[in-house]
């Protein structure tokens, strides 16, 4: 590690940081061109097209495609096929839905696979054999947690795939399972409009004459039978008694305005059949003269499976809108985070070059021993400080890519205690701050994950050690409760006011943020704290007082 931190310069950092940021900006400019198409566009074919496009971008692969779930058919069919050598099918496989292959367990199981030997894998049969994949992703597409389809990346080369290239395509497979839907459900409008045309030519529509004042004066069995009323219910009741209360005073003025021929296109209302249910109804309206008196016939067909889905199509718009603002914030997170890492990578860095290049260009030895001795000391604080920094990044991409899978075991949470304290001991000494315990010997043996459990209790000590003063004390506690363990660490410093306390726990926050802050770090440990403490089954919280310390709580399920 030494030798590669001595070849490394603020030029290959800097360019490091860079690569980092194009990738990121590749990545978020992919998903939203990815998320434009889909709400500009509903032809599935051209939308698989772009969505390939636009993931082979950010993801190396050779063969990529898309099955989709028919329920009909109790089955998914090869509906898209991209290849890296050219070419995009749709190919019309059908994949059974059962486990004896990967495309099909996927589906059934709702979990993503990745196979990094697909030859050495005999739990599957291969659906595409002929082309002799040697690795690949499978992951599901749902739609609010209904199966839609699958979606998958093949490799020539075995062990290809990484966990960020999983990370990506199940963030896109979210996408892809919105673009298909959507255009399911204008696949579905389309084939209702053919089905109401049909009706319509076959006159299967409701027809119903009114007089001039608004009463049925005749109407035909396609209104009953809608309705679900009897003939003698309806005729002579006025037509606006049969809508929904809430639009019968706009019913009144629209028939008004089609007496007067101030309307004469179609226009929808809602009405409520004998059962209860609200119908929407499509109405065309026009003034007949019979016998030298007028009528208003009116012509209407059900639209309320048009209507619900023009809803559902909303909704999904919505939901795109929703997507693309947490972009615009993942895209202001990621910005802000590459200003902070810049910063605090680069501080030690150039403090550490400053001091080495003094010691390298004092070639007749004019540095007396003990100010070498200082230099030396001040280039392993910095370079302790930038491998802690480093090691907060390894954390949270760990946090990030695989969600830290947990090591559970049996074991003594005063025993993780106290080491956390040994740990941060140092850090407190360098800090002039005592640390206490205050263990309550009678919490149990329990299930946990020693590792990440200690590593909260470090992150929260030296937390709380940094925004101690000297000569002040940090108190960790553990305690017994019914049916979980609570450990808490007690500080004396500034405390944190109520409206800051929400922030706390957001990645990349520190209370003393800006050029001007005092403390050091990326503002990612009580983020991990939460992350560790949570995928336990556990909780984080704090109290505090301005000026008057703060105490740190988490707790662990028995």
């Amino acid at each position: 590690m030494n030798n590669s931190f001595k070849e490394t310069d603020s030029s290959f950092v800097y360019c490091d940081v860079c690569r980092d940021r194009t990738d990121e900006e590749r990545q978020l400019a992919a998903v939203m061109e990815i998320a434009n198409v889909i709400n500009s566009r509903n032809d599935l074919t051209e939308i698989l097209s772009i969505i390939s496009k636009e993931l082979s971008k950010v993801i190396d692969y050779d063969i990529g495609c898309v099955a989709i779930y028919e329920r009909e058919k109790n089955g998914l069919f090869i509906r898209h096929v991209w290849r890296k050598s050219g070419g995009q099918t749709g190919d019309g496989r059908y994949v059974p839905l059962e486990d004896g292959n990967l495309v099909g367990w996927v589906a059934i199981h709702k979990k993503p696979v990745v196979r990094g030997n697909i030859p050495a894998d005999t739990r599957f049969r291969e659906i595409m054999k002929e082309d002799a994949l040697k690795s690949d992703i499978v992951v599901p597409l749902l739609a609010k947690g209904d199966l839609v389809g699958t979606v998958n990346v093949g490799s020539y080369s075995s062990e290809h795939f990484t966990d960020f290239d999983l990370d990506l395509l199940v963030r896109f497979s979210n996408l892809t399972s919105i673009a298909i839907e959507k255009c399911q459900l204008f696949a579905e409008l389309e084939n209702l409009g053919e089905k109401y045309r049909h009706l319509m030519n076959n006159s299967g529509e409701i027809i119903a004459l009114l007089n001039a004042a608004g009463e049925y004066v005749e109407i035909n069995r396609a209104l009953l039978e809608n309705y679900g009323y009897a003939r003698e219910e309806i005729v002579g009741r006025e037509f606006y008694e049969l809508m929904h209360p809430k639009r019968r005073e706009a019913a009144k003025g629209m028939f008004c305005a089609v007496l007067k021929g101030e309307i004469t296109k179609a226009f929808e209302m809602p009405f409520v059949k004998k059962n209860g249910e609200t119908a929407f109804m499509s109405l065309s309206a026009s003034v007949i003269m019979i016998k030298e008196h007028p009528y208003v016939l009116v012509i209407a067909h059900d639209i309320t499976e048009e209507t619900l889905l023009k809803e559902r199509i909303t909704d999904q718009n919505a939901e795109l809108m929703a997507i693309n603002k947490k972009l615009r914030e993942l895209d202001d997170l990621k910005n802000e985070f590459l200003g902070r890492i810049s910063h605090e990578l680069r501080t030690p860095l150039s403090i550490i070059m400053a001091y080495t290049d003094t010691l390298i260009d004092d070639r007749e030895q004019t540095i007396d021993s003990d100010t070498r001795t200082d230099f030396l000391r001040v280039i392993e604080a910095h370079s302790n400080k930038l491998l802690g920094l480093i090691n907060d990044l390894l954390d949270l991409s760990r946090v990030e890519v695989s969600q830290t899978m947990l090591h559970r075991a049996e074991a003594s949470l005063n025993d993780v205690v106290k080491i956390s304290t040994k740990i941060a001991e140092s850090f407190a000494v360098q800090n002039g701050v005592t640390l206490l315990t205050d263990l309550d010997e009678a919490i149990p043996i329990i299930n946990f994950d020693p590792l990440r459990i200690r590593q909260a209790c470090v992150n929260l000590l030296t937390n709380a050690v940094k925004f101690s003063k000297r000569g002040d004390s940090v108190t960790i506690s553990s305690r017994n409760a019914e049916r979980e363990v609570v450990v808490s660490v007690r500080d004396h410093g500034p405390g944190i006011d109520p409206k800051d306390i929400p922030e706390l726990f957001v990645k990349f926050m520190q209370l003393d943020g800006g050029p001007s802050r005092e403390k050091d770090g990326l503002g990612i440990g009580l983020k991990l704290v939460k992350h560790y403490v949570e995928l336990h089954g556990g909780k984080v919280w704090v109290t505090s007082e301005k000026g008057s310390g703060s105490t740190f709580f988490f707790s662990l399920p028995k």
